[in-house]
């Protein structure tokens, strides 16, 4: 069960401080106060959506004349549920606001942060390992993963969490042990009521694990910004505690992308499970209606081509590798081959087959000379009940057929 806090905003008189209450000032209020505190707002499906740290989010919503919204505390960790509580309760007091609260633990009410962890935190916490140590890899490989995120790739003999991988061993230790407690500082990004160094290690494994390409920061703005974020977290760790559990490997590497000349660990204690970290280190799954489909995790997507077919890549210097993908779907009959779809170029090969309960058909064309580049080029088509997905792969190397085609072996049925 989830530990979540709901709220609502509204002023004590209709008119206050010469401002009307309505959805526009509410959220200027909001955004004002965030921009105060350091912390980051987004827009999304009709939410304001406030960022206190890795996996901590507050929801705001505008409804019958009131701010109201929501935050799930129990995977940030018990202090980001305490910040949530310091951030509406700051926002009140700055506006002349009235603040309900609905908190089951009873934090907005007695204050009492170690009995808030104790209770609710740390049982919750216990029991999830208690449930998961008793998994094998034949069932569910994630949990506490973000929903509206990519999938990751299975890792043998492991379970993905938000911040990192677990061995079933080291999950079994955990829930036999009955310190499983003493393993919480691991797992929630804000243990404490304040920032320490765990704050700041735990957040930047969360992005190591999620986030980070782990390619070079010249290749892009988003490289560049995740890969400073990592270091200047990490760093900031170190300053506060050298003896903290560090992932020693990551950093250097991630340093070396970064072209930053990393700080002395002559002294810093191993993590020990670092080659762990890091999802986007093999393929990520992303769903189309009822199939998803695998790229390379270090392939970026292009927000600035607002064509039909979603385009990945991963640049031109850095592999020189084009993914582009669309689903066609068609209510009420079978999805049927387009045979347009296969001459986008002169046919080298073609190939039908099977996958399960899908039909296939792929194209391979002579390499292409467009702008000064060589292109070796191929086209499929996926098809199962209604719906058809269609791809294209771009390669600027030879001998890269098997590669493609195992991208396309990798959509899957998801219904």
């Amino acid at each position: 069960m989830s530990i979540r806090i709901r709220f609502s905003l509204e002023p004590k008189k209709k008119i206050f401080s010469g401002i009307v209450w309505n959805c526009q000032n509410a959220e200027h209020m909001t955004k004002n106060l965030v921009k105060e505190m350091g912390y980051q707002c987004y827009r999304m499906d009709g939410f304001l959506l406030v960022q206190l740290c890795p996996e901590g989010y507050i929801w705001f919503k505008w409804n019958k004349k009131k701010l109201q919204g929501e935050s799930q505390t129990n995977i940030a960790g018990p202090g980001f549920h305490a910040a949530v509580i310091d951030f509406l309760e700051l926002l009140a007091q700055k506006e002349r606001l009235k603040l309900k609260v609905e908190d089951r633990t009873g934090y907005f009410i007695r204050r009492d942060f170690l009995a808030m962890r104790q209770k609710y935190f740390y049982q919750w916490f216990s029991d999830l390992m208690d449930l998961v140590s008793g998994w094998n890899e034949s069932q569910e490989y994630m949990f506490c993963w973000p929903a509206v995120y990519y999938i990751p790739q299975r890792q043998e003999g492991k379970l993905i969490t938000h911040i990192r991988s677990f061995s079933l061993q080291e999950l079994k230790g955990m829930a036999n042990s009955g310190m499983s407690v003493a393993f919480a500082r691991d797992f929630f990004v804000w243990n404490e009521e304040e920032k320490d160094a765990w704050f700041y290690r735990n957040s930047a494994m969360v992005l190591m694990n999620q986030y980070c390409y782990f390619m070079p920061s010249d290749r892009s703005a988003q490289d560049r910004e995740i890969n400073e974020t990592i270091i200047d977290l990490l760093e900031k760790a170190l300053a506060m505690d050298r003896k903290i559990p560090f992932p020693k490997s990551e950093y250097l590497e991630v340093c070396r992308l970064h072209h930053h000349t990393p700080v002395d660990l002559d002294d810093t204690v191993l993590f020990h499970e670092e080659d762990s970290i890091g999802c986007r280190k093999h393929l990520v799954y992303r769903k189309i209606g009822i199939m998803s489909f695998g790229i390379p995790g270090n392939f970026l997507y292009d927000e600035e081509d607002q064509g039909i077919m979603d385009h990945y890549f991963d640049g031109a210097l850095y592999g020189g590798h084009d993914y582009y993908i669309y689903a066609a779907v068609f209510e009420g009959r079978q999805a049927e081959f387009k045979k347009q779809w296969f001459e986008q170029g002169k046919v080298d090969e073609i190939m039908d087959f099977n996958m399960g309960d899908t039909r296939v058909r792929a194209a391979f064309y002579e390499p292409e000379e467009i702008e000064g580049e060589t292109i070796y080029g191929m086209s499929a088509q996926v098809l199962y009940k209604e719906q058809r997905m269609n791809i294209n792969i771009m390669s600027r190397k030879a001998g890269e057929r098997e590669w493609a085609l195992d991208l396309i072996k990798n959509i899957k049925i998801t219904e």
